[in-house]
């Protein structure tokens, strides 16, 4: 694949080249004369790239902006931007690539990469990043690479490495007199005890408030669950990734708790319940860095961010993943320029209001600590930057797909309280280790 890239990629630019001597004294019968049967490169049909993407409103904006500026610099590729809601995503770009329809590039969460990696859906682009001295390959963490890299082959670039923090509503906090988790956790007591007590005191059911909220989509269980069951010491598979590792006393003992908050303390919506962070209702809330380009809107309450809270075992911080990759399809070349341009240094700097970039010069600079007014450098500082280092990637399984869908399909005994907790354990048990082999 990468002959056949590295190839392409000389096409590309040898095309480049004549296009750029058109009209420029060639003389008449050769391949520049229209008379000839041949077009001229104003006539030359643009290459056509799909790009895909999940994400709001503003980031789809975002990533359009970049898209508008990379056919400026590159006049014969024209780009489509595709939207896929997120808990859809893997589905669908695993349908579009079986039907040959697939975009060209795009994003992929950390859960999506072992499948596309085992059905060898992706293209290497090692050589591509690694040998363009105007790249700058060695300014991404290397670190953050590993998930894309089999022996000396690479197959994306990460654009986003944020890990999962706490938004929470400073009005709410001040008209109960409590102490913010930014406050605690300075004090060194921001654990889940607190969390707790803070979420009972501001949740106040004939007003529609609720203390807290851990659910950004309900069909997307993992990014809710992880940092409470690592936090509470339980994993979601053993060490060699071979088997269900959740039915255990650690496990038993998140998962109640989450239950609890619902049903029991009545201090988070109920399943199903849309209610947003934004709406005012939601004392606080659990969701990636991204989530800044929607509560920047916010113009009703003062918010703020915070580090999740520690559990017994810890903080169990969840760090999500995005990176770009290029697909098998008919543009490998031009697809791996569209690539390079979205992971560039100057790409990420626009894409830090958003992300949590990958590459030292913008991450290590005011750029990202000062890409908005909201948060503050201080509060990015301390949710964000100080929280990388212990924070963990998701697993992944060749079978995610399969093993998300079982979870999610088996939560609902949960959701619908027509099962205990630890019934539902032992049958995720029973039904997802198949799935591991």
């Amino acid at each position: 694949m990468r002959t056949r890239l590295l190839g392409l990629m000389a096409a590309v630019l040898l095309a480049a080249g004549c296009s750029s001597g058109a009209g420029n004294g060639a003389p008449e019968g050769t391949s520049g004369d229209k008379e000839a049967g041949t077009k001229t490169a104003a006539e030359q049909e643009p290459v056509k790239l799909k790009f895909s993407i999940w994400g709001n409103d503003a980031q789809k904006a975002m990533v359009e902006g970049l898209v508008d500026e990379f056919e400026q610099l590159h006049s014969g590729i024209e780009v489509e931007v595709m939207t896929i809601p997120f808990a859809d995503y893997q589905q669908k770009l695993s349908i579009m690539l079986a039907s040959r329809t697939a975009p060209d590039a795009g994003w992929l969460a950390e859960r999506m990469i072992p499948q596309l990696l085992e059905s060898g859906q992706l293209v290497d682009i090692a050589a591509e990043v690694e040998e363009d001295a105007g790249y700058n390959y060695a300014d991404i963490y290397p670190s953050t690479l590993d998930i894309f890299r089999r022996e000396d082959r690479l197959y994306g670039i990460p654009f986003s490495t944020p890990p999962v923090l706490i938004y929470y509503n400073k009005d709410l906090f001040l008209a109960k007199g409590l102490k913010t988790p930014t406050e605690l956790y300075e004090e060194g007591k921001w654990n889940y005890e607190e969390f707790l007590k803070a979420a009972r005191s501001i949740t106040d059911p004939q007003r529609g408030i609720y203390g807290v909220k851990l659910v950004r989509d309900w069909n997307n269980w993992s990014d809710a669950l992880l940092p409470l069951l690592w936090s509470h010491g339980a994993e979601l598979f053993d060490s060699g990734g071979a088997s269900f590792a959740l039915n255990s006393p650690a496990g038993k003992e998140a998962l109640q708790l989450y239950s609890d908050m619902m049903f029991k303390n009545k201090v988070h919506p109920l399943p199903g319940d849309e209610l947003t962070f934004d709406s005012g209702r939601i004392g606080m809330y659990t969701d990636r860095y991204s989530y800044t380009s929607k509560a920047r809107a916010v113009t009703d309450f003062a918010w703020d961010i915070a580090p999740m809270p520690a559990g017994i075992k810890g903080t169990g911080t969840s760090l999500g993943y995005a990176g770009v990759s290029v697909f098998e399809t008919a543009h490998p070349a031009e697809a791996a320029e569209l690539l390079k341009f979205i992971t560039s240094a100057g790409s990420m700097s626009i894409s830090a209001q958003y992300f949590v970039p990958s590459r030292k010069s913008v991450l290590e600079s005011d750029v990202f600590l000062r890409a908005a007014s909201e948060p503050s450098p201080e509060s990015i500082q301390r949710a964000v930057l100080d929280q990388i280092a212990t924070a963990r990637i998701a697993p992944g399984h060749k079978n995610w797909q399969q093993i998300d869908t079982k979870i999610q399909l088996l939560l609902d005994g949960l959701y619908t309280q027509t099962s205990t907790v630890e019934k539902l354990l032992a049958q995720m048990e029973q039904e997802v280790n198949p799935l591991m082999k």
